[in-house]
């Protein structure tokens, strides 16, 4: 977890003739990254025993990605996590504005929302809206309908191309 300095300004009990080591709290991004966690987990623990886990993939596909190969790495991480891909699939391209509108993205979320799947699966943070406030709002709605947000965790031991 992230740590970043509070500065002296935001701290109550501060005594200045009391030398104290400097105080500590999570940075945003590991703020956000543990509620992300907290809710996926309790997402999972919503659904009964035996029952298959269903997520929809996203991808948001800047200039030059192939998504069909992004979605294709996303449903085989799934898979291997025992978990059934919903056949709907959702992809957001950059419109080039200041802050990308993910409009598909917003649909997923709803997919999931209403029951078609149990989750929505991404390459990860930088698939997200890009303000925290707007990304928490989504990871809270999610967590309210017992959905989750699941990113796709890097390959450990390298891939078949470095292996050879």
């Amino acid at each position: 977890m992230r740590l970043q300095l509070v500065p002296d300004d935001e701290i109550d009990d501060w005594d200045p003739w009391r030398p104290s080591a400097p105080r500590l709290r999570p940075s945003a991004s590991s703020r956000l990254n543990a509620l992300r966690r907290s809710f996926y987990e309790d997402a999972l623990s919503a659904i009964g025993p035996g029952r298959p886990i269903r997520v929809a993939t996203y991808v948001f596909a800047a200039r030059g990605v192939d998504v069909d190969a992004a979605h294709a790495m996303l449903a085989e991480h799934a898979r291997d996590r025992g978990w059934t891909v919903h056949r709907d699939r959702f992809t957001d391209e950059p419109t080039g504005g200041p802050l990308p509108a993910r409009p598909q993205f917003n649909r997923a979320c709803r997919h999931a929302g209403s029951g078609f799947a149990d989750g929505v699966l991404a390459s990860g943070r930088g698939a997200m809206p890009t303000t925290d406030e707007a990304y928490e709002s989504y990871l809270r709605w999610l967590r309210d309908r017992y959905a989750f947000l699941a990113f796709q965790q890097p390959a450990i031991g390298g891939t078949p191309w470095t292996d050879r």
